[in-house]
């Protein structure tokens, strides 16, 4: 369910139906909300324009964003409810012991505001490792910067995380190079959009080399040598597009290597040097997601190409300074992502101190939100509502048609040991290893990030060969968003999202069964989606299907893909089926159980219902995130996610009289439906 709301290039990644009728439909863009402003939308032939006429003529993108949606109303809240305690943390300061959680949270969050300090310095907070960048003689420098884990070096990926084959143990993973521009294909078959992206990126990737000190000639080869480096890398990455469309994904990433496969695959790499460097000891399984990336990596990666691969790395520890060093960086990002994302304007200082430290320090400011924000009662209901989706799950299983008894057992055991996670996690971090220091105290904004990427690093490879603690799994209670963990078979609803429209504990059932209740709905169904399928009741990849009855899930799946392949979002751009596969079968699954939820009631207000759902997704997005979105995001645009979904179900014809002479009608032999 996780929307995509600031779509960086390689910023963000090293920063951590046949349709209703023939006529097309379009999102909601700032420049153009209705066609026709005089004349109000019927909601037989367009339910979400109609249901959210109003707003749309109203609302307004706020300065710094790119987007306007309920989603946005409650983050708005939600900040506000961090700046209280923000406020209420800084006037009790002199009751804080120097190494308490409290404490460091007012460092970092002074560290944002300290403008003055943070444009005195300048570039010296970064120059060290740029410095040590800039030294490298031979190849096997490089190989040596692993050694230093402030060094930001997305050349390889490691991370370490559950064994999808055994969730009980925590293993190593070694992804692909970051790109610039994302996909692999994106350097192989460009069209015009991803020209204008590349030009965007590199006039940034420019900017910020010429704020760091080089001439314009220098900062245009340095960027010129970073993507010839990604130009040769990309030649052997999978592609996205392509990925999408392989019935054997998992498998396929899947790949278990020994250190010395790996050190036979890649001997220019040296993977013994990496592994002691970073303190990975002796990996007892590692899955090599791409063995055609590292195979041809290892051939790049010599002495010949050592200009490529320096300016590359150096250019990446630039960008992941940026944002926390002088104005004059963080401007001329702000710069880019309007380019890129149609932003205009700046959110407030302080907003970007708040989003700083619920971002780098979320555990620490979650558990006082929890304590503030997140009542006893609230958690209870909906866990509640939570209960009652599975059991109607459970239900609509033992009913279906087209799968055997065997396999609905299966499909009932993992809906028997789904966890349940509400409101806030069962453990919190502890950062009393960690060392945050003001501008006062000699530390710096830049500096405290990179004790706090330390200190996330070092934690993570801890977890190497031992045992999964799912009461570690934790997740920061003041998030906006809803998620199934496939691995864990789990469904988390953070507090953050129990409030507003979602969650209103003096609305009736009807409305929040179409706010939070569908958002449940969807993540539960996401454990039977086409990816969590095929992960039983532990959350192991694990096949628990009869062959026939995967074969019908399949070509359920397949009608699902071109339903929503057949849909023109933005004029001649059709969703890609494929992408958004996953969420478009967790979507129509939500709505279905929440339907069955109000047939138990005693006279139910299906219009609160589905109006509520509407207003869930409404969305308002700059032309330039539409356009982004629409190729990287794995949802359909929300628009879809309302007038796709719900002319699949009989009752919505049913509560407002749509016949097959209105745009919203689908006739009943095309519609799907999977759960």
């Amino acid at each position: 369910m996780n929307r995509i709301k600031k779509l960086y290039a390689i910023v963000s990644l090293i920063i951590f139906m046949l349709m209703m009728s023939p006529v097309s439909y379009t999102m909601a863009i700032a420049e153009e909300v209705n066609s026709n402003n005089d004349q109000k939308i019927r909601l037989q032939d367009d339910f979400y324009d109609a249901i959210n006429y109003e707003w749309f003529n109203t609302a307004k993108i706020q300065e710094g964003n790119s987007t306007t949606s309920t989603f946005n109303d409650v983050e708005k809240n939600v900040t506000n409810q961090i700046k209280s305690i923000m406020n209420e943390l800084i006037s009790n300061e002199s009751i804080y012991s120097e190494n308490s959680d409290q404490k460091k949270i007012i460092n970092l969050y002074n560290n944002v505001l300290n403008v003055e300090a943070r444009n005195r310095e300048g570039l010296k907070p970064v120059e060290q490792t740029l410095n040590k960048v800039k030294s490298i003689q031979t190849i096997d420098d490089v190989t040596k910067l692993w050694i230093d884990k402030k060094v930001a070096n997305s050349t390889i990926r490691f991370h370490v995380d559950k064994d999808i084959k055994d969730v009980k143990n925590n293993i190593l993973y070694i992804s692909p190079t970051v790109l610039s521009l994302g996909d692999s294909e994106k350097y192989t078959n460009t069209t015009q959009n991803t020209l204008k992206n590349k030009k965007l990126t590199q006039d940034y990737y420019n900017k910020l080399l010429v704020l760091s000190g080089y001439t314009k000639s220098e900062a245009n080869i340095k960027v010129d040598n970073m993507f010839k480096f990604e130009e040769m890398v990309a030649q052997s990455i999978s592609k996205e597009q392509k990925a999408s469309t392989v019935s054997n994904l998992i498998d396929s990433v899947y790949n278990v290597y020994t250190l010395d496969e790996l050190n036979d695959l890649a001997p220019n790499l040296n993977f013994s040097a990496i592994f002691s460097y970073l303190g990975i000891n002796n990996p007892n399984k590692i899955i090599l997601e791409d063995p055609k990336w590292l195979e041809g990596f290892n051939k790049i990666y010599v002495q010949e190409n050592l200009p490529l691969i320096k300016n590359y790395i150096e250019i990446v520890n630039l960008l992941y300074a940026s944002n926390y060093i002088s104005e004059d960086f963080e401007n001329a990002y702000r710069e880019y992502e309007n380019g890129l994302l149609g932003v205009k304007g700046n959110i407030s200082k302080e907003e970007d101190a708040l989003g700083t430290v619920s971002g780098m320090m979320g555990l620490g400011i979650g558990k006082i939100y929890a304590e503030k924000y997140i009542s006893k009662k609230t958690k209870e209901d909906v866990e509640n509502i939570t209960k009652e989706v599975i059991d109607v799950y459970k239900k609509r299983i033992k009913n279906l048609d087209w799968m055997s008894d065997s396999t609905k057992q299966n499909a009932i055991k993992k809906l028997d040991n789904l966890s349940i996670k509400i409101g806030y996690p069962e453990e919190w971090m502890d950062y009393s290893q960690l060392s945050i220091k003001s501008y006062e105290e000699g530390g710096s904004l830049f500096d405290n990030i990179m004790e706090l990427r330390v200190f996330s690093l070092d934690k993570e490879y801890s977890r190497i060969n031992k045992s999964v603690d799912n009461k570690k799994e934790v997740f920061t209670p003041q998030t906006v968003n809803a998620f199934y963990s496939v691995n864990e078979n789990s469904i988390i609803i953070p507090g953050g999202i129990i409030q507003g429209h979602f969650y209103d504990p003096s609305a009736s059932k009807e409305k929040n069964l179409g706010g939070i209740g569908t958002i449940i709905g969807h993540e539960i169904s996401h454990a039977f989606d086409n990816t969590g399928a095929q992960f039983d009741s532990d959350g192991n990849f694990s096949n628990w299907w009869s062959q026939e009855d995967y074969e019908k899930f399949t070509q359920k799946t397949q009608k699902v893909k071109e339903f929503y392949s057949e849909i023109e979002a933005m004029p001649d751009v059709n969703i890609d089926g494929n992408l958004t596969a996953g969420e478009n079968i967790a979507d129509i699954g939500g709505v279905s159980c929440l339907l069955d939820i109000l047939g138990t009631m005693d006279n139910p207000d299906y219009k609160a219902f589905f109006e509520s759902y509407a207003i869930t997704w409404r969305q308002m997005t700059t032309k330039q995130y539409a356009e982004y979105a629409i190729i990287a995001d794995v949802h359909s645009p929300n628009k879809f996610r309302v007038n796709a979904v719900l002319p699949q179900f009989q009752k919505f014809y049913d509560t407002y009289g749509i016949t097959n002479k209105d745009r919203m009608y689908v006739s009943p032999e095309d519609r799907v439906a999977i759960w």
